[in-house]
C-alpha cells in the first residue's frame, strides 16, 4: 500500500478551495489506487480540518504560525508516516529548501497550482490552463510539468455523467433548470461578494429565482440576512449544501467568485459571470472568456453593481448562447483531472 501525505489548509481567511481539490485528489488516490492518505494541516478547529475528517481521513496537525516556515515538522511527518509521496497545495511560508528536505527521503513531491519558487522542488507539478504558468522561470526545474484543462482537480460529482441535471418541467413538457441564477462565492467569502451580488441583481427588473450558497466557512451571516431582506427576487439561501453539483446543474446562470467554483460550473455546463478578488484572478478568468464559456465582470472593489447585472442579463436573455457555452465548457472540463493526476503520481512511484 502506497502512503501519501497531503498538505493543505482551509478556513475563513483563505477559503476552502485548497481543501476541496485536495479531497478530490485524495479520494482518487484512496478509492482508485488503495493508497493510505493522511492530511497534514494547521489549526485543528478550522473548517478545513473539519471537512477532511468528515471525509474519513486522518489529520496530523502542524503547530506553526501562518507566516512560519514549518519545514522540520513536515519532514518529520514524512518520515514517521513513511510517505511515498507528498502533495502540497498551500499559500504560506513553506520554503523551497524545506520542501526539498521533506522529499530527501525519496518521497515524490507533488505541487498543485503553485507560483512560488517552491514549485522548483517538485517532481510533479500540476496547473490549470492559466497564462501565468508559462511566464514563470522554469530553468531550475528538473521535474515534470502538466498544465491544461485536463488537469483541473474536481470532486467526483462534477465528472461528466456523474449525475443527471436536476430540473423541473417547463410549459411544453420538456425539462428546464429550476434556478435562474446561482450565487456562489466560495467557502468563506470574507470580502462580502455575496451581498454585493444580491444587491446588484436588484437592478434587473424581471422576477428571478435566485439560489444563494453560503460556504462551510461563511461568517457574514448578519450582512447576508440584511441583503436577503433587500432582495427584489425570489431568493433562497442554503448553507454548505451536500451536493454543489446538483445545485449547479439546476441553474441557468451563475455569478461566482473566481476559483474552484469557476471550474466546477464549467464542468456542469453552467454559464457564469466571474467576480475576481485580485487582478491575478481576473487574468486567470480571462482564459474562460477567451474560450467563450464565462464572462469576467472585473476585480471586486473596482466594479460597479451594474457590471454584474448587465453581464448576468446578457446570459439570462440568450438561450442559444447558454447552450453553446454549456457544450463548450463540458468539452473542455470532463471532471476527471483528479483521476489523471492520481494515475501519474502512482506511475511515478
Amino acid at each position: 500500500m502506497n502512503r501519501v501525505i497531503v498538505r493543505c489548509d482551509g478556513g475563513v481567511a483563505i477559503g476552502m478551495g485548497h481543501v476541496s481539490r485536495c479531497l478530490a485528489l485524495a479520494d482518487a488516490l484512496r478509492d482508485e489506487h488503495a493508497c493510505r492518505v493522511t492530511f497534514v494541516m494547521r489549526d485543528p478547529a478550522s473548517a478545513g480540518v473539519g471537512a477532511v475528517r468528515a471525509c474519513g481521513y486522518a489529520v496530523e496537525i502542524v503547530d506553526a504560525a501562518e507566516d512560519a516556515d514549518y519545514g522540520p515538522p513536515l519532514t518529520a511527518a514524512v518520515a514517521s508516516l513513511q510517505a511515498d509521496a507528498i502533495v502540497v497545495d498551500v499559500r504560506d511560508a513553506l520554503s523551497r529548501r524545506s520542501l526539498e528536505a521533506a522529499g530527501a527521503s525519496g518521497a515524490r513531491v507533488v505541487i498543485v497550482d503553485d507560483a512560488t519558487d517552491r514549485r522548483l522542488a517538485a517532481d510533479l507539478a500540476f496547473y490549470p490552463p492559466v497564462p501565468q504558468v508559462e511566464e514563470l522561470d522554469w530553468r531550475d526545474f528538473a521535474g515534470q510539468r502538466f498544465a491544461g484543462w485536463e488537469w483541473v482537480i474536481l470532486k467526483r460529482e462534477f465528472s461528466s455523467g456523474a449525475e443527471a441535471p436536476a430540473s423541473t418541467p417547463s410549459e411544453d413538457g420538456s425539462a428546464s433548470p429550476s434556478i435562474d441564477i446561482l450565487i456562489t462565492m466560495g467557502g468563506s467569502d470574507p470580502a462580502g461578494m455575496t451581498e454585493f451580488t444580491i444587491d446588484a441583481l436588484n437592478l434587473l427588473p424581471m422576477p428571478l429565482a435566485v439560489q444563494v450558497v453560503a460556504g462551510p466557512a461563511f461568517a457574514r451571516r448578519v450582512e447576508l440576512v440584511d441583503a436577503v431582506a433587500r432582495s427584489t427576487h425570489s431568493l433562497r439561501v442554503v448553507h454548505a449544501p451536500s451536493s454543489m453539483a446538483s445545485l449547479m446543474r439546476a441553474s441557468r446562470v451563475a455569478v461566482a467568485s473566481f476559483g474552484m467554483s469557476a471550474y466546477e460550473l464549467a464542468a456542469c455546463g453552467v454559464p457564469a459571470v466571474h467576480l475576481a478578488l485580485t487582478a491575478d484572478h481576473a487574468r486567470s478568468s480571462s482564459v474562460f472568456e477567451r474560450e467563450e464559456i464565462a464572462i469576467t465582470a472585473g476585480v471586486f472593489g473596482d466594479m460597479p453593481p451594474d457590471a454584474v447585472a448587465t453581464a448576468t442579463a446578457a446570459l439570462i436573455g440568450d438561450a442559444g448562447r447558454r447552450m453553446r457555452i454549456a457544450a463548450r465548457a463540458r468539452a473542455l472540463i470532463d471532471g476527471r483531472g483528479a483521476s489523471r493526476i492520481a494515475q501519474v503520481v502512482l506511475d511515478s512511484l
